[in-house]
């Protein structure tokens, strides 16, 4: 038999200079890794609905999707998305709207803004035939570095380098690295090492194995090393350190936010508002919410404290009489956690004046509110407001 090669693996404390030595640099480490992985990943791989082929359009979908966001809750998300926008041209063409309602429950909305603008960069700049080389990828709205290798290999089988949420903790753990994993040495030491291990030729199946390793065996916590078939080239399991490795610095609390909004009908609608361009949310519709306490995460404030009848008329025009508190919805945006208190009450007028941060006011029919790109706390809103609205105050103005 031959003789174990020794390696050497950063084993150094934040505070302490970095060892120069290190595994990624002896090749035969590096072949070990490329093939026990691929060889893994031909008998592990989940079939996921992206895997079904190489369309850089369906990579692009999905990563976009994926990012912040586990696989679990993108999948019937991409199917949908792929069954009404099937093309990268079918999705240049669609309005704002459609595509913010089709994303709606996924989160992140930015994401699908870039999305929508990379569609209708790639059919007005390259004729709808998706860019190949890793600088016009690059340039697409919202494609970073992970993305575009992503496109690179799984689309083209280019040796583009990975580094995501999977993949870094797996490359600190083989590298036995404790220095904070978001710090900009640790992101450029991981790169560097990524882009050794990608291998000139099947990079696009390396790179799918490598994320599926950190998704399925190396995961955050309770890592199972036992089954993984590179424990043996992995230097935090040699040192033993494999959950305490990567280190992240914690973050910090949430900043604690009050809000109000008002459920108002009048003549058997409701009043909706659209949020303006350049804001969180934008674009999407609520029922009018005026900031109460803490730092607003919508960057929204007036200049002295009020009332949601007096917040109401200054965002809508329109004067109301409110009602008590029907329902109460928590949720996290941001650095935020907000409490939101809807109440019921009536219009005691009609016309619309939209106020700051705000492009669109109007009244809608109840049933009619599903249609529209609400964020997730509204559309609890308008379940309650479908449920209950019978229960409303009196529908009939009382000019």
């Amino acid at each position: 038999m031959g003789r174990t090669r020794k390696l050497k693996f950063e084993t150094t404390v934040p505070d302490a200079p970095q060892a120069t030595a290190s595994p990624d640099l002896d090749p035969v480490w590096v072949a070990r890794i490329r093939e026990r992985l691929v060889a893994w990943y031909a008998e592990a791989q989940r079939p996921l609905p992206w895997r079904a082929d190489r369309d850089p359009y369906r990579v692009l979908v999905s990563e976009m999707m994926l990012v912040q966001t586990t696989v679990t809750a993108v999948i019937p998300y991409f199917e949908r998305f792929l069954n009404q926008f099937p093309t990268i041209e079918a999705l240049a063409a669609a309005d704002e709207t459609e595509v913010l309602k089709a994303w709606e429950g996924l989160g992140y909305y930015r994401r699908a803004r870039q999305l929508h603008a990379a569609a209708r960069a790639v059919v007005t700049e390259h004729g709808g035939a998706f860019p190949t080389t890793p600088e016009a990828i690059r340039a697409l709205p919202g494609v970073g570095r992970y993305i575009a290798g992503a496109i690179q290999s799984f689309a083209f089988d280019q040796p583009a380098p990975i580094v995501e949420a999977n993949t870094q903790r797996v490359l600190a753990r083989w590298l036995a690295w404790r220095e904070d994993l978001k710090s900009s040495r640790t992101q450029a030491r991981l790169w560097e090492t990524a882009e050794r291990l990608v291998p000139p030729e099947g990079a696009g199946v390396f790179n799918q194995a490598f994320m599926e390793l950190g998704a399925l065996l190396c995961t955050p916590r309770s890592p199972s090393c036992l089954v993984c078939p590179v424990a043996a080239e992995c230097g935090a399991r040699v040192l033993g350190i494999q959950d305490q490795v990567p280190t992240t610095t914690p973050k910090p609390p949430p900043l604690e936010v009050a809000e109000a909004c008002g459920l108002i009908a009048r003549g058997g609608r409701v009043l909706i508002v659209q949020r303006g361009p350049g804001r969180l949310w934008e674009h999407f519709w609520e029922f009018p919410t005026i900031h109460l306490t803490g730092v607003d995460p919508a960057g929204r404030s007036f200049a002295d404290a009020v009332d949601l009848a007096e917040g109401i008329q200054r965002l809508t025009g329109v004067r109301v009489r409110m009602g008590p508190v029907v329902q109460t919805v928590r949720f996290s945006v941001t650095k935020h956690r907000v409490q939101l208190d809807a109440s019921t009450g009536v219009g005691l007028s009609e016309t619309l004046k939209p106020g700051p941060g705000l492009v669109r006011a109007i009244w809608e029919k109840p049933e009619n509110l599903p249609s529209y790109p609400f964020g997730a706390a509204s559309r609890r809103l308008v379940a309650w407001v479908a449920k209950h609205e019978a229960k409303f105050p009196d529908f009939e103005s009382d000019d």
